[in-house]
């Protein structure tokens, strides 16, 4: 905490530029810092009607810029005058000029500091009031609501989105936050009888997927040109293998896709969205094995078709519902032969906004 005989000065140097500097802010930079900016309110300004007022002028202390987020000024006082309804208003003034609009107004008199909504009242309570004790320990505690990237979160101008809604309080397209897809049941029939290693094998996979949970990390949801909603998925992959398989599969380009005007809202009347496609394994090649987590050599050529639906609606930006996917295996090397496998699960997905 400065001393209370020390002037305005002081507390510019001592406190306001070091804690601007550990904040992110350098002037001439994205992130500038304007000093002394003079400031003219118009008589339509302040209310006054006669033609013959002149205008008044300020000076704010520092105005701090975010360029293409936002802004926000700092006024400094000395240790002996007060932070009044009078300094709360003065700073609350320079905040709300056209030439500045800044979000907030921040008055400090290095023994104390407080934050101000530049929409609120100067009689309000601040939304910080802090004791003042060296500047980087205030840059610290305003790092959340002061710094660079928090003006950029909380301050930049809102999307203007035209596009028909995915659905009542969510864009025309979302980001994917996360989620989970959990898989209930899985069950496999053959167009002819297998050896009893593969029978085994392939019981053991659908007891192993059962109550498998697979967890979303990611993703988007919007309308292509055809007005289809289309939604994309990453999942967690557990290893480097699975990763690299997913992605030589192109498994994670897959999107599915929904007909419907918008994402129901109703449990009784849910959005479908469908997938299909299909993955090639050529003899030889490395693959993931699910059941033993880790790679194998792939002992024939498959190909495998699948389609799927996710069926559900939306609720607080939350689609949930069940889904059914089925898998047809054949082997060029056994024409005869198709595996089929069926899979059914639940889902729950959480969509933010883009």
């Amino acid at each position: 905490m400065i001393q209370r005989d020390a002037n305005e000065t002081d507390v510019r140097e001592e406190i306001a530029a070091p804690m601007l500097a550990a904040l992110g802010y350098e002037r001439g930079t994205a992130n500038n810092i304007g000093r002394e900016a003079t400031l003219a309110y118009e008589r339509q300004f302040l209310g006054k009607k006669k033609g013959t007022d002149h205008p008044l002028r300020g000076r704010a202390d520092y105005i701090l810029t975010v360029a293409g987020a936002g802004r926000w000024v700092l006024e400094v006082k000395a240790p002996k005058e007060p932070i009044d309804i009078d300094a709360i208003e003065q700073t609350i003034s320079y905040a709300r000029h056209p030439e500045v609009s800044a979000a907030y107004a921040v008055v400090l008199n290095g023994q104390r500091l407080t934050v101000h909504y530049a929409s609120q009242k100067s009689t309000d309570n601040p939304i910080v009031d802090l004791v003042v004790s060296d500047p980087l320990a205030l840059a610290s505690q305003l790092e959340g609501l002061l710094s660079p990237a928090a003006i950029r979160r909380d301050c930049s101008p809102p999307r203007v989105d035209l596009g028909l809604p995915l659905a009542n309080g969510v864009r025309s397209s979302a980001v994917i936050r996360g989620g989970h897809i959990r898989h209930d049941t899985c069950q496999w029939t053959s167009s002819a009888q297998l050896p009893s290693i593969a029978s085994v094998q392939l019981d053991d996979l659908c007891r192993m997927l059962q109550g498998f949970l697979v967890t979303v990390t990611g993703g988007t949801v919007a309308r292509d040109q055809q007005s289809r909603i289309r939604a994309k998925l990453s999942w967690a992959m557990p290893n480097e293998a699975l990763l690299r398989f997913a992605l030589d599969k192109h498994l994670l380009n897959v999107e599915y896709v929904a007909l419907a005007e918008r994402i129901s809202e109703n449990p009784e009347n849910p959005t479908v969205f469908d997938v299909v496609g299909a993955i090639n394994i050529q003899e030889g090649e490395q693959i993931y094995d699910l059941m033993r987590w880790r790679t194998e050599t792939a002992g024939i050529s498959t190909q495998m078709q699948y389609q799927g639906q996710a069926t559900g609606y939306i609720a607080d930006r939350v689609f949930k519902g069940s889904f059914n996917a089925t898998y047809l295996c054949t082997y060029p090397a056994l024409p005869s032969l198709q595996i089929h496998i069926e899979l059914e699960g639940a889902f729950s997905i959480e969509l933010g906004i883009e």
